[in-house]
């Protein structure tokens, strides 16, 4: 059963290039947990310290905008709450057990635990975590060059129309939102 789970954890992007050793030690800070059906296993607006990884059962996704709730099912391997594992988070949706569910419980308590007694891991961990924010920081540039190709094609009266200067120095260093007109995105359905 051991192996079996490791394997679910070598296959998780945030602890890929880790030891079967290494991974042994995050699992033995991680118990198991149970959800019954319609438990929820992290639910939208609460602070969550725990990220869960299914090893049996199936949950779905709730509140998640522009999906129907009985959206594609969250099935034994994946990762639920990643964030809250390493940082203070609080979720921006619910994902809630279809079935009875029997997952490994990562709280960010025991992750930093062992991140402090093996620097391997915290340095892999960031690296990890270095290489999906660089992928999709590279995604949202290719959108937003795609958005303004766009834009530059539209006519006068559908192109993005200019915002308000920030009202102070410490807003005008953040980037500036991008508005599109209604009529745009109703028409691009």
């Amino acid at each position: 059963m051991l192996g079996y789970t490791i394997g679910f954890l070598e296959a998780l992007p945030i602890f890929r290039g880790l030891s079967r050793r290494h991974l042994g030690y995050i699992l033995d800070v991680a118990p198991k947990v149970y959800f019954e059906p319609g438990d929820n296993l992290i639910a939208k607006n609460y602070r969550g310290d725990t990220a869960y990884m299914i090893l049996t059962g199936t949950a779905r996704c709730l509140n998640f905008p522009g999906t129907p709730a009985a959206s594609e099912k969250i099935v034994p391997g994946c990762l639920v709450g990643e964030l809250a594992m390493l940082v203070e988070t609080v979720h921006s949706l619910t994902v809630q057990a279809n079935t009875r569910i029997r997952a490994i419980a990562f709280r960010r308590d025991a992750m930093k635990w062992v991140m402090q007694h093996d620097p391997v891991i915290a340095a892999q961990i960031s690296d990890n975590l270095l290489v999906r924010l660089q992928s999709f920081a590279s995604d949202l540039r290719r959108l937003d060059n795609y958005l303004a190709h766009i834009e530059e094609s539209a006519p006068e009266d559908y192109r993005i129309r200019a915002l308000p200067e920030p009202r102070s120095t410490a807003l005008a260093l953040l980037p500036r939102p991008r508005t599109i007109p209604v009529q745009r995105l109703l028409q691009s359905r």
